[in-house]
Formats: structure tokens, sequence, C-alpha cells
């Protein structure tokens, strides 16, 4: 393990948001002599109260830029935990199916590397929870090209969990043995004793303490959504749907900004539709304030801590706030652990304390980005659009599903269609047997096809399957009832 602080440094920052995908480390060092590409890397800062923090463990990164004078040379090196190696390896093909029946813990302590996590990520499964047992269990597929860090955060955003890594010391304190170390937990119980983040207590900064030099309030009274909807299904394959709207929505005097969260893991029923749009409406509707703030040598803070700033009367306005916590309490959502030749500080971004799991609350919780708010448009979208799987299916003789075995490895299960069944998608998001097993596309002749109408036939012989999108614009698929 290389410590950077025994390096002639000049400047250092440490910092992640709560969107960010791992730490990142940048230094500026008054020499050429650096640590080689991807050694492991340790910074230690000093609190207020002259412990040393582990603010940073990770890898220095294969970017280097070198500035090179008659009267000094310096090289700027960065670095990154050890998740940058979970972007940087793809799922297993035999990973690439998580079935609803399977152990989710036991998935993502797979992806880590299992009894093998030091060889393999370097990334410790320390505390992996099971999601809600009261959120409807889904089959996840991914693609080849699907990283193991893309794959975690896409459970962890279904399952309102939040994936994060931290730093623990195995060894002694004259010895010290430094791992990083896991936690997927739920988003409701970041600050539990047991199954928690293990945060430091929440913190309250006092003005008479002298740490704060600077606090910075930004408000927004936009609301981002004014129209929430929540859509669903329960095991029959019924479908639900909750609304719940602002008043000048519902006037006509404004125009709808909608939200939906489509398929909803906790909409089983019309009640629990109606339930989950109200909570996601107050969850998104909930005042956007972010306080920034400047303090001296507290590396004791981390990401994710709740504090309060106390003594500040002249801004008590402006402070004032209220989160799932109670009054005042605010959750740390973006810090930095900044080190110069003269000081030492760290800066942090708190707002409200809310459900932070979705990725869409996490944007607009940290600062702006457009470089990240394009991305995560395009992501979105391109998550959005459909795939085709090919594979083979053993038709049951009775029952309305059949499992898959993918060409390209793993197991899904399909919709079997009936005679005279159709069955309408993207609508319930269902997967459908579109060959093999006695049915499926007859060749369309060229004359079949008409893309300007958007349809694609068959022939109308025998128990074809039938796929077109009519007016509406809707895929449909549908057995034929002719023998």
């Amino acid at each position: 393990m290389v410590d950077l602080n025994t390096y002639p440094l000049e400047s250092l920052k440490v910092s992640k948001t709560i969107k960010d995908a791992f730490w990142q480390l940048e230094s500026h060092i008054v020499d050429v002599s650096i640590p080689v590409n991807y050694s492991d890397v340790l910074i230690e800062l000093e609190d207020q109260s002259g412990n040393n923090k582990a603010v940073f463990c990770g890898i220095t990164a294969p970017d280097e830029s070198y500035d090179l004078k008659l009267v000094e040379e310096t090289v700027d090196i960065y670095a990154y935990d050890l998740r940058w190696f979970l972007s940087r390896q793809f799922v297993p093909g035999t990973q690439l199916v998580l079935a609803s029946i399977d152990d989710i813990i036991t998935y993502i302590e797979d992806l880590l590397g299992g009894s093998n996590w030091a060889t393999v990520t370097g990334v410790e499964p320390y505390k992996i929870r099971s999601p809600d047992s009261a959120i409807t269990k889904k089959e996840f597929i991914f693609n080849p090209n699907t990283s193991k860090l893309d794959a975690i955060a896409e459970i962890a955003e279904y399952y309102n969990c939040i994936f994060e890594v931290k730093w623990r010391n195995a060894g002694t304190e004259q010895s010290p043995d430094w791992i990083t170390s896991a936690y997927f937990i739920r988003s409701g119980e970041i600050d539990d004793d047991t199954d928690g983040l293990d945060l430091p207590l929440p913190a309250v900064l006092e003005k008479t303490d002298n740490d704060i030099l600077e606090i910075t309030v930004a408000n927004s009274s936009d609301d981002k959504y004014n129209r929430i909807i929540a859509k669903g299904s329960d095991s029959s394959g019924n479908w639900y749907t909750g609304v719940v709207e602002s008043t000048n929505v519902t006037n006509g005097t404004a125009k709808p900004r909608e939200y939906m969260e489509y398929p909803s893991p906790y909409v089983t029923s019309q009640a629990s539709a109606d339930q989950r749009a109200s909570e996601l409406y107050a969850l998104f509707n909930f005042p956007v304030k972010r306080i920034s703030a400047t303090l001296t040598k507290r590396h004791d803070l981390e990401l994710y801590q709740l504090v309060k700033f106390d003594g500040w009367t002249e801004y008590t306005d402006v402070l004032y706030t209220v989160g799932m916590t109670g009054v005042n309490w605010v959750r740390i959502v973006e810090i930095s652990h900044v080190k110069t030749a003269t000081s030492s500080e760290v800066h942090i971004v708190c707002v409200p304390d809310r459900d932070l799991s979705h990725s869409r609350l996490k944007g607009y919780s940290v600062s702006p980005n457009s470089v990240d708010i394009t991305e995560s448009i395009v992501m979105d979208v391109l998550a959005s659009q459909a795939t085709t799987e090919i594979g083979v299916a053993t038709l049951p003789e009775s029952g309305s599903s059949a499992s898959v075995a993918l060409n390209r490895g793993g197991t899904i299960t399909a919709k079997v269609l009936g005679s005279g069944e159709s069955i309408v998608l993207p609508i319930n998001n269902e997967r459908v047997i579109v060959s093999g097993g006695g049915g499926g596309f007859s060749n369309p002749a060229e004359e079949d096809l008409d893309m300007n109408g958007f349809k694609v036939k068959t022939s109308s012989t025998g128990k074809d399957l039938i796929f077109e999108v009519p007016t509406g614009q809707k895929i449909v698929f549908t057995r034929s009832t002719e023998e």
C-alpha cells in the first residue's frame, strides 16, 4: 500500500457525490517519481480532534499529466476506489440472468468475486442485505457487455437499495490492513446500527466550534414533477395505475411534468398503486434545498452522514428544513477533502433527509452537472428500448409459460399464447415466445411488409403468431384461431 502523504504533495482532493460511480483522488506532486499505474494507495488526513482518518483507499489510474519546467518538475496523478474494477469487468455468462427466485445476496456476492473477491475485484462483500420482502421480485436479464457495476446499480435502483463502498482496517493501528468493503443496503436503513452504512453518529455543527468557514444555501421552489404515475401488476397479470398530480395541473393552469415508476415493484393492487403514487409525489416534491459548507479539518465527516447546523440564529429561516429524521437534520450528499500546503478543509453539500435510492433524486440533490444530466437522459432512453432475445423453448402441454434457454446463455421465462389469445406490449412488459414449438413467424413475402404502415404480417394459414403495430401504435402479438 502506497501512502501518498509520503510524497511531496503540493495539493490533493478526494471527492464523491452520492451519484458518482466511485471515489476520485486528484493530487499535484512536485516531483516526477510517482507510484506506477494501478498501485494501491491510501490517504489519511488529520481531523480537528487530532485523529488520522482514512479518506481514500484505491488505485492509481493510468491518467497522468506532466508539467516539466526549468526550475520545477511536477505531475498530476489520479486515483479511484476499487469499484473502478467493477466498471471494467463484465457480468459473467453464467450470471446474465437473475431470476425472480434467485437469492440476491448470493448473486451480488458472486459478482464481487465470492470467496475470491480479493483477487477478482478487490471489493469485499461485507454487508450485503436482501431487499425489502414487500417489493415484488423481478427477473433481470443483462447483456454480455453489461458491467458488473451497472448490473448492481440496476438491481439497487429497482429494489430501493444503496450500493456503497467504505474502508475498514482489518489489521491493527501499528500494522494496518485496509480493505475496501461493499455495502448493499435498504435505503430506509442507512442509519441502522446493524444493517446500515456504519456511519458516524449525527453531527451537530455548532457556530461556536469555529469549524465552519462559509455556508451557502441554494433554494429551488420549482416542482420537478407535478404529476406522478405508479404502474404495476399482481401475480395474475392484472395491471393497476395510481396517479397523483398538483392542483394546478388538475384545474388546467399548469402543464404536466410527469414522472412514472414502471413497472413499480410496490404496486400489486389499486390501493397500493394509489399509495405508491402518493409516496412518490411527496418524495419528489420535497423542497430542493442544498446547504453547502466549508469546514476546517472536519475529515471525520462522511458521505450520507446526518448533520445539523446549530447556533446560526440569523439564518434560522434559511437553514430551517424538515426531513425524514426531523427538523433541521440534513444529509451529506457531496463531500470533498482538500489539502494544500497551508490548509486542510472539507467541503460538504447537504440536502433535507429523504429516500436517496432513486437515481432522479440523486441527480437533483447534488450540484447540477450538464454532462451527467445528458448522460442520464441518454441512458434512460437506451434502457427503455426493447431488445430481441433468441433461444430454444420446450412448450408445456398445459400452462401459460415456458422456460427459454437463450442462445447467448441464461434462461428466461416467457408467456405462451394459446388459441385466440393476444397480448399488448410494452404495456405489461411480458416476454412472448415468437419462434419454435410449432408456432411463430412464417417467412413473410416482401409484399407483406408495409413499413410505412408500421405492420409486419405473417400468412393467415395455421395458428401463426401475428405481430403488428396498428393505428394506436401499440405492439400486439396474437395467436390465430384458424386451423
